[in-house]
């Protein structure tokens, strides 16, 4: 306990235990309940014990999120936090305030977890969401340094998406994960190209499965967007084919599909990337097809019109039925 307030109240003895926490995350205002509830139970026994008092448990932080929230909610514990969330109901007295804004730390702090190299390790855990992992097996799938994975877990485990086992961590809340990613998504740093390409219907597919590749050291090139989805989960054909590509891989697919630089009536789209990542966990849905991992073309989707939100939707009903 780190403060108390005694006050009266309908002609009642009441009692404000506050607990401060300067990190609000999940995982530490779950642990401040926990301490909270201990110390209302002990000071219940106690031979000082007012059978009167109404104890009143509460959390201050700096800045509690929406999952932070919901803890102190469903333990019946009030909040107050200096961007102005503040929740406190006890007897005929009820307060309940939420801002839809972050502290600029907060958003720094998300953006973090889904930096490039860190967005790699996610994909990694989100792929076999209930297989544990640890450290070193996860840097090595991930292609990613020990402590890069260590900071990426910790910040896990603090949002409680994760939980630590014997065996490793687990993702014990996918869902919530995918959610936040993809409000804070930003695409691919790179340069995105428009083009016509003269080539369709088989011609174009059997140029495509000469020309994509994924492997290092070669020029590489995958599909992305719609064009991607539609091997994942078919919805709406577009008549744009997209595709991430480095700048080795647009030059060969630029020749290969005879490509003509165009903004109006582009029928190509090229997103040219220097992130690897991409392609390193590029899967194969069909012989010589090549496609972006299905949690970047969801969040792609996601991010775009509302027809694309729509194939977002059909393509995490399908591979991501957790979500």
């Amino acid at each position: 306990m780190d403060a108390r307030v005694d006050f009266c109240h309908a002609d009642a003895p009441h009692a404000l235990i506050i607990e401060i926490k300067s990190n609000g995350a999940p995982r530490f205002v779950r642990s401040a309940v926990y301490q909270l509830k201990g110390y209302i139970a002990d000071a219940r026994q106690s031979v000082h014990h007012d059978s009167r008092r109404r104890w009143i448990p509460m959390i201050v932080s700096p800045y509690l999120s929406p999952e932070s929230r919901s803890i102190c909610v469903n333990h019946d514990v009030a909040y107050v936090d200096l961007v102005g969330n503040a929740r406190l109901a006890f007897d005929n007295v009820y307060i309940d305030r939420a801002v839809p804004h972050r502290p600029k730390s907060e958003a720094r702090a998300l953006r973090s977890i889904f930096t490039p190299k860190a967005a790699a390790i996610l994909r990694v855990l989100l792929r076999d969401s209930g297989r544990p992992w640890r450290v070193a097996d996860l840097a090595k799938t991930a292609n990613a340094s020990l402590g890069h994975v260590s900071n990426v877990r910790r910040a896990l485990l603090e949002r409680e998406w994760c939980q630590q086992t014997d065996k490793g961590i687990v993702l014990a809340q996918p869902s919530a994960l995918l959610t936040t990613w993809r409000q804070n998504y930003r695409r691919p740093a790179g340069n995105r190209v428009t083009g016509y390409t003269p080539l369709h219907g088989e011609q174009l597919r059997r140029r495509l499965s000469e020309t994509l590749n994924p492997e290092p050291q070669r020029p590489r090139a995958v599909y992305a967007s719609h064009s991607a989805a539609q091997w994942f989960a078919p919805f709406a054909r577009g008549a744009t084919e997209s595709f991430y590509a480095d700048e080795p891989g647009a030059r060969i697919l630029g020749d290969a599909l005879a490509l003509t630089p165009t903004t109006l009536g582009a029928n190509v789209v090229l997103h040219i990337t220097s992130d690897g990542s991409l392609f390193e966990d590029a899967v194969q849905p069909a012989p010589h097809t090549f496609c972006v991992n299905p949690i970047i073309t969801y969040l792609d989707l996601w991010n775009g019109n509302d027809r694309d939100r729509e194939s977002a939707d059909h393509l995490a009903a399908k591979c991501f039925p957790w979500l």
